[in-house]
């Protein structure tokens, strides 16, 4: 998954047409199968609720190798289906986020994926270079049943994971990866027909399958929250992050608490959201929320400094534009790949998962 342009290495986070909004697909709660139906507020349901950052791909598309080789020096054109390609590895990274774990990819190859979605928390420095390790969990939703694809790659699994063994009901294959200074682990699972599961933390994974059992718990991200305003739940990728205060000191991500390595400072920040639609405009925005006193064009001026990579953002051709006291809402341009690069670099750091090069 590791992808090395000129400006970042980045581990590539990572229906027919359906309506999020959740008018029309709805299934009956707890454990019976999604079976092909997408109900955002259920999948949701299945999230712990301290969970901090949603990625959204709204389907439907072909799984296949998200690890986009990196580009030459030349600042080529992007066409829409880089891009779309682009924002579904952001979304399923995880699917394929080494060699050892691309054995998932492998099985799931040219499998048609309805609905992607990963949540996460509790980002951490890493140990040296590298991304910022996250507790959290990809998820999957295919068109087909993919019983013969889970016993196939189960049986292989036997052979490159730590180990293979049943949490809440369901067998899971745990791999370990090592990357850059730190250890990773990816568990795999297939807790429903369609469905699949590829988690950084076994605590995360077992509330997310006692919750898709039918345990009851509060609702990860709910309605209540401003950051929903602002979200285009038919696009089609888009995501948002609540900021955890809780974990000001050990996410150097987080707003909260000065200036940190990978962050930009604002003790009155809430939050962000973020969508894209390459089928319509190679275009990207973002829409960031805080107090109503805050410099909301300094705060998002210094998201992207100048200074840093002078013709990449030039390249971004950046608007900006005030929609009520305290929401900014950013629009970029993503047509060539050096602006592209830089973008995919800083959006991976705003959503708590930081490249440190």
């Amino acid at each position: 998954m590791t992808k090395q342009p000129k400006y970042y290495l980045l581990f590539c986070f990572l229906i027919p047409l359906v309506n999020m909004g959740c008018s029309g697909l709805k299934t009956e709660a707890g454990s019976n199968p999604i079976r092909g139906q997408i109900d955002l507020k259920r999948v949701l349901s299945w999230l712990p609720a301290d969970t901090e950052t949603l990625l959204v791909a709204n389907g439907p598309f072909w799984m296949s190798n998200f690890r986009i080789g990196g580009e030459d020096d030349k600042n080529r054109r992007i066409t829409s289906d880089k891009l779309e390609k682009e924002f579904e590895g952001l979304t399923l990274g995880l699917f394929n986020f080494s060699l050892t774990n691309s054995l998932l990819e492998k099985h799931l190859e040219g499998k048609k994926v309805l609905f992607a979605l990963e949540g996460s928390r509790h980002s951490r420095g890493p140990a040296g270079l590298g991304e910022m390790p996250f507790e959290g969990c990809a998820l999957a939703i295919f068109r087909d049943d993919l019983g013969d694809r889970r016993d196939a790659f189960m049986k292989e699994a036997t052979q490159s994971a730590v180990r293979v063994e049943e949490i809440e009901g369901q067998r899971v294959a745990e791999f370990e990866e090592r990357m850059e200074r730190d250890t990773w682990t990816i568990l795999i699972t297939f807790p429903q027909q369609g469905v699949v599961l590829a988690a950084t933390d076994k605590r995360f994974l077992r509330e997310m399958l006692a919750r898709i059992r039918g345990a009851a718990g509060e609702r990860a991200l709910p309605e209540i929250l401003p950051e929903w305003k602002y979200v285009n739940k038919q696009a089609q990728f888009w995501g948002l992050r609540h900021y955890d205060k809780l974990q000001a000191n050990e996410d150097s991500t987080s707003p909260f608490g000065g200036r940190k390595a990978a962050n930009i400072p604002d003790d009155q920040a809430i939050g962000l959201a973020y969508q894209s639609d390459p089928k319509k405009e190679l275009k990207a925005t973002l829409t960031y929320l805080t107090g109503p006193a805050v410099a909301l064009r300094k705060i998002e001026e210094n998201r992207f400094p100048s200074s840093s990579e002078p013709e990449a953002t030039a390249g971004l051709n950046i608007q900006y534009r005030e929609l009520a006291p305290g929401v900014i809402q950013t629009t970029y341009d993503l047509n060539h790949s050096q602006p592209l690069d830089w973008f995919f670099f800083v959006l991976m750091g705003t959503m708590g998962h930081a490249v440190y090069p």
